[in-house]
């Protein structure tokens, strides 16, 4: 994609990022997975204010195979925005997918729609002051935030005051901050996140603001589309893991889950995708924002439950399984061993020895209620 700082292609980002991210942001060498065009010029210079939020590019990324089988015929799209002069109030309306469905499919290629089923985007925005100097934007009780907790909170939020006013007490709030320099800083939600200048923008392309946008664009928005198949992922093998009745009969499919958890921590699962801090950071908190350290260690944890009471509930078939064998076995290896050293061999001989073979049996189980414990162990074990 071409930005003011060049072309972030996915070789200038894989120069940032680990070579484990790659595969699943940007697809294999020879085989990409993400797409890109540009809808109007990119490049953040002093073009002034749009009256209206502006589409400037669209991407468009196939979600991993490790995701899901039908994974080739789902994406996320990635609409990159110019925001107006009001972007607090752009914000809450280009999130809210059920007013704006038919503007953006309008923009997606022959063949492709938006899921039904979603009704929000995820928004990531950067926002920057001419002056630096940040006016105070909610009402009195939120005054001891501070005009940059007020912007931080809304734009990550997206969401005004009048549909969801915030506990101002509540310091928690504030656990997705990021403190990137003394020019700007990051607030990540469960369902956005929002950067803010803290020093003054020129808007003419000097100093550090332009490469602060070029960041958002490209490397930091591509550490929250990792987390965001992490989300998918976890959720996938944690809703899979609930499905799974805890039986005998599922060992196939509990092997299936446990190869789709290493697949997933293969090629999703890391909070450490850069040597260079502030994405890992933004991941960190992303990840916490959706609980899924948790989640994972939840679904890990299930998963090797489930695969120890398979293997227990298999020793234990096993073991009932030899046990009745065998005080079945011993009166017949008896009888017959009998017939064969004081009868005549023959027939009848046979038929004789088959019977009371049968007859010592009938007896064991009568006798000994141990016997009749394995054979109504065997014929009511749970997990068949």
């Amino acid at each position: 994609m071409r930005l003011a700082t060049g072309v972030a292609d996915r070789e200038r980002r894989m120069t940032y990022f680990e070579p484990r991210v790659g595969e699943s942001v940007y697809g294999a060498t020879g085989h990409p997975s993400r797409w890109h065009r540009c809808v109007s010029p990119l490049p953040h210079a002093p073009a002034g204010t749009p009256a209206a939020p502006v589409v400037e590019a669209m991407e468009m990324l196939r979600l991993p195979q490790v995701l899901a089988s039908d994974a080739p015929r789902r994406a996320v799209v990635v609409l990159h925005m110019r925001l107006s002069g009001d972007p607090l109030n752009d914000l809450p309306r280009l999130r809210d997918l059920t007013a704006k469905r038919a503007e953006y499919a309008g923009l997606l290629p022959a063949g492709v729609r938006l899921l039904e089923s979603e009704r929000k985007a995820w928004v990531l925005s950067h926002i920057t002051f001419d002056d630096g100097a940040l006016p105070e934007v909610m009402p009195p009780p939120y005054t001891a935030w501070g005009a940059r907790d007020q912007w931080l909170w809304l734009s990550a939020s997206a969401t005004p005051v009048v549909h969801f006013p915030p506990d101002p007490e509540d310091d928690g709030l504030f656990a997705g901050r990021v403190r990137l320099s003394a020019d700007w800083q990051a607030l990540v939600l469960r369902d956005g996140a929002a950067f803010i200048g803290t020093s003054p923008d020129s808007g003419d392309g000097a100093g550090f603001h332009p490469t602060a946008a070029s960041l958002v664009h490209t490397i930091y928005l591509d550490a929250f589309l990792l987390g965001r198949w992490q989300v998918l992922g976890v959720n996938f093998l944690a809703n899979s893991l609930a499905r799974l009745p805890a039986r005998q009969a599922e060992a196939r499919r509990l092997l299936d889950l446990e190869r789709k958890q290493i697949e997933l921590r293969r090629a999703l699962w890391s909070s450490h995708i850069t040597v260079h801090g502030n994405a890992n950071t933004l991941l960190e908190r992303f990840q916490e924002q959706h609980r899924l350290p948790g989640l994972l260690a939840q679904a890990g944890t299930a998963l090797a439950d489930a695969a120890r009471y398979v293997e227990t509930a298999r020793a234990r078939r096993s073991g009932l399984a030899v046990g009745l064998l065998s005080t079945i076995g011993l009166p017949f290896a008896v009888a017959y061993a009998a017939g064969a050293l004081w009868g005549e061999p023959g027939p009848k001989t046979l038929l004789y020895s088959t019977l009371a073979a049968l007859a010592i049996t009938v007896v064991l189980f009568l006798a000994i209620p141990a016997v009749r414990g394995l054979a109504s162990a065997e014929l009511r074990r749970p997990e068949v």
